[in-house]
Order: structure tokens, then sequence, then C-alpha cells
């Protein structure tokens, strides 16, 4: 793999960040969850990159969770 390509794994969890990044402006009173989209997706952008963030490292029980919904939404709104 050269430098500058990214893996499977990597455009995935930048899929996932662009959605969750759109969820931050759907989301119109909880201000304290659309920052939490919006950080832990900008963290997503940089998964599993050269010195960028890891799964097991820099996301906590929390994250992941929320991690997780957001990905089984996105799936769902694909599939309909």
């Amino acid at each position: 793999m050269n430098f500058f390509e990214i893996t499977q794994k990597q455009h995935n969890a930048t899929k996932l960040a662009e959605f969750m990044q759109n969820l931050t402006y759907k989301i119109k009173e909880d201000h304290e969850m659309a920052n939490q989209l919006s950080r832990i997706a900008e963290k997503l952008t940089e998964l599993d990159a050269h010195f960028g963030t890891r799964w097991d490292r820099d996301f906590d029980f929390d994250e992941k969770k929320l991690i997780s919904k957001c990905l089984k939404l996105m799936k769902g709104k694909s599939n309909a």
C-alpha cells in the first residue's frame, strides 16, 4: 500500500464521519449532542491513519456506543 492510499476501513470511517457531521446540522436543541457528534466525527476521519486515532485507545465506551448507533442509523437510511 502506498503512503497516500487509504484502507477500506478508513474509507468506511470517513463515510460515517460525514454522516455524523450531517446529523449535527439536523439537531436543533441539543447542542451538547451536536458538539459530541462533531468531535467524534473528526476523530473518525483520522482512524488508523499514520499517527492518527486508534479504535482501542482513542475512543471511550460512550463514544463507541454512539458510533455504533450512528452506523446502524446510516445503514438503515441506505437500505430505505
